[in-house]
């Protein structure tokens, strides 16, 4: 660590410049829970830095007061089983690193992953870092889009558009993809930030495919709505219509079920008096015949 801190003091007074990270310091990167990231680490080589390259990816703890190493470049080789957590999720992002790209991959993303990196290419004199935070995230869950409220004209209908999981601030987006495509004027930025689109007074025009789209800072989820605004009396008559068409369909039912009967029954004593007529004496046949 002195030799460490030798060698930064020698280049400040000295005005070497050593090794120069491109990369961008103290960045902000957000990703979702079970996605990758690739923590950036572009550096430059000087001149004067002729002793053995090595790149050491650290995380930071929460007090940022020490530092746990995760991966690291020297002599030619990677050693990245330094971290339990990350066996196996984590590795240079180039096949050669010491071309001057020391970034890193981090797959299958966990809410543990979210955390301050750093980044340290030591080529002697030659030293410098850069710190990369990391944040891992819930993207919203699928939305379950409905609606409350009599879906009839002149009434109020309420369209809901709700996420069981996500990171907050969640955001709300509602459309209408069929007929004017144009929201209620009652619908109300409020609500619709609230994932609500409140209809009052509906009328037939209201009705359509409605889209919901549900996005926050790592993901993106949608949901569709189709709504029917009716008048009262049409309900009423499709229900008259429907138990019309039921009764007439039973009264049929009825009917062919009697003649059905009828014919078991004509057909059930012809057969009996065929059998009677069989088992008499033929003198008992002919006065049966007679009959």
């Amino acid at each position: 660590m002195d030799l460490q801190i030798f060698q930064v003091f020698l280049l400040l007074f000295t005005g070497c410049s050593g090794v120069l990270i491109n990369s961008t310091d103290q960045t902000i990167i957000e990703k979702p829970v079970g996605g990758s990231v690739m923590l950036d680490c572009q550096f430059n080589i000087a001149p004067e830095d002729t002793g053995p390259l090595e790149i050491e990816w650290t995380r930071l703890s929460h007090g940022g007061t020490s530092d746990s190493e995760i991966i690291v470049y020297s002599a030619g080789q990677v050693y990245d089983d330094y971290s339990p957590p990350l066996k196996n999720r984590v590795y240079f992002s180039s096949e050669n690193p010491r071309i001057g790209d020391g970034s890193i991959n981090l797959q299958r993303l966990t809410l543990s992953d979210s955390g301050t990196y750093k980044c340290q290419v030591k080529k002697v004199p030659g030293i410098h870092s850069i710190k990369t935070t990391l944040r891992v995230l819930h993207p919203p869950s699928k939305p379950l889009c409905y609606t409350q409220g009599t879906t009839e004209v002149s009434k109020t209908v309420v369209l809901h558009c709700e996420v069981e999981k996500g990171a907050s601030p969640i955001f709300y987006i509602w459309q209408k993809t069929t007929g004017s495509k144009t929201l209620p004027s009652s619908a109300g930025s409020a609500g619709i930030a609230a994932g609500k689109v409140h209809i009052l007074q509906a009328s037939e025009s209201d009705s359509g495919t409605y889209h919901c789209t549900a996005r926050n800072r790592v993901g993106v989820e949608e949901c569709f709505l189709e709504v029917q605004i009716t008048h009262p009396f049409m309900v009423e008559k499709i229900s008259a219509a429907v138990v019309s068409v039921l009764l007439v369909l039973g009264v049929i039912a009825f009917i062919i079920y009697c003649q059905c009967k009828s014919k078991k029954e004509v057909v059930e004593e012809d057969t009996a008096n065929d059998i009677l007529e069989d088992a008499s004496p033929p003198k008992h046949r002919r006065q049966l015949r007679h009959r």
